[in-house]
């Protein structure tokens, strides 16, 4: 993700924009609210390694104690970078320990962090079967009391990087194929049963209909984000590791500064749904 891309991605986390709508939140209360919740399995479906965390990191950093979270990313991000001297590979590897170490902070481990590998921008040109079939491979093997994934029906979306809405539409496609035997017998063949994913929460959304207050784990939101340095000001152009690890606590801080807030909390913001 670029530098002029994680901005506009920043903005739309910051606070309402013109592409949101208001949209009154339901009335969830007790263990209905996902902070509440245990013992439960959570799958994270999203384009890059720093979509989950700018979207999602104060959310899921309060679901990790008593959860467990599986991240799955379609891209290795491997091609957000102006620096002349960077190559694929080395990009590939950067952004990998820098989500490993954002995950960390969240309180995720490593492990629960699946990659596709797909290259940077290049999702749309995939072979949608088969990239839907992967997905539906994941959710039916985890079977996830919940996703977490893009909104694609997001104006922002519709013009926004083709990751975005390549993997919102495939997640999509993939929950539904997942619940329906004969979308993909063959992954009822390799032993992975149906699963109907009870509940979606849809990030980037421009109808946020539920919030979340991160206000007790923004710090570690904040640091599992600045984690990500590599995205930010003039290291897009050229990368240095040295300068990046030292400007992570003067990041962390900004993109805390960023965070949106509702009545003095910080917050994240999602269109939940259950007609998947």
């Amino acid at each position: 993700m670029t530098r002029l891309l994680v901005a506009l991605a920043l903005l739309c986390l910051a606070a309402p924009t013109w592409a949101q709508v208001a949209v009154a939140e339901p009335e969830y209360t007790g263990s209905d609210r996902v902070e509440a919740w245990e013992g439960k399995t959570i799958l994270v479906v999203t384009p890059h390694p720093d979509d989950d965390t700018f979207t999602s990191g104060g959310t899921l950093a309060l679901l990790a104690p008593k959860n467990k979270i599986h991240i799955l990313i379609y891209t290795s991000d491997n091609a957000g970078s102006r620096d002349p001297s960077m190559t694929h590979e080395r990009l590939a590897a950067i952004r990998k320990a820098e989500e490993e170490e954002a995950c960390r902070n969240l309180g995720i481990p490593a492990a629960n962090i699946q990659w596709l590998g797909y290259d940077d921008g290049m999702l749309e040109y995939v072979d949608r079967r088969e990239l839907t079939k992967q997905v539906s491979r994941v959710i039916r093997k985890l079977r996830p009391d919940a996703v977490f994934t893009v909104d694609p029906g997001a104006p922002y979306e519709q013009w926004h990087k083709s990751d975005h809405r390549t993997g919102g539409y495939i997640t999509a496609d993939a929950m539904r194929a997942a619940e329906w035997r004969l979308y993909f017998p063959d992954l009822e063949a390799e032993g992975l049963a149906p699963w109907d994913v009870p509940v979606v929460f849809l990030f980037y959304s421009a109808q946020p209909n539920y919030t979340v207050d991160i206000s007790s784990v923004i710090d570690r939101k904040a640091r599992a984000a600045a984690s990500h340095s590599s995205q930010f000001g003039d290291l897009v152009d050229r990368y240095d590791k040295t300068r990046a690890d030292a400007q992570r606590a003067p990041l962390a801080e900004e993109l805390k500064n960023r965070t949106a807030k509702e009545d003095g909390r910080y917050v994240e913001r999602f269109r939940r749904s259950e007609a998947y």
